[in-house]
């Protein structure tokens, strides 16, 4: 469990250096602007076999993200109660591996995105147009592809170096 508690820290605080230190915006996105710690959550999914467990960590995440980035209480909590379904769903169908590791990321990054365009559009609260979701997704797959292809080789390394099966 410490190497899931530590990968999530380092990922939410590499959201919070590329969102403080890299030039760009919500309509200026970069090549980097990506979401590191709901990647980090999808790769570690396949980790758990306790779900009770992995729920504390995405509640605990959601609430942290909630309260850090965005100001509010539910808004990514609902969204990554979603993702969790949507993830849970994908780990059933398809293997643990870096291919599927990816496909699972750029899923979960597009949800994401779209959940959280669809709820600040219906509460009105700083709606941007489609085309900007659609200039953020682009701009995102480059950094969700590299960041997934490099915690998911680490994770996995570490996990088979201690010999950790999964999360009990």
């Amino acid at each position: 469990m410490i190497i899931a508690i530590i990968s999530v820290v380092i990922s939410f605080l590499l959201d919070c250096f590329f969102s403080n230190n890299i030039a760009y915006s919500i309509t200026a996105p970069s090549i980097f602007s990506t979401i590191y710690t709901v990647i980090c959550l999808l790769v570690l999914f396949p980790y758990f076999e306790n779900y009770k467990k992995y729920m504390y960590l995405l509640f605990i995440c959601a609430l942290i993200f909630d309260i850090v980035y965005t100001g509010t209480i539910l808004v990514n909590f609902i969204i990554f109660i979603i993702l969790y379904f949507v993830v849970k769903k994908l780990n059933f169908w398809f293997p643990n591996n870096l291919l599927m590791a990816n496909v699972i990321s750029l899923i979960g990054i597009v949800i994401y995105h779209v959940m959280s365009f669809v709820i600040l559009s219906i509460v009105k609260y700083n709606s941007y147009d489609i085309s900007l979701l659609g200039l953020i997704l682009s701009h995102s797959i480059i950094a969700t592809i590299i960041y997934t292809s490099l915690l998911y080789l680490i994770i996995n390394k570490l996990y088979s170096h201690f010999n950790i099966k999964q999360i009990k």
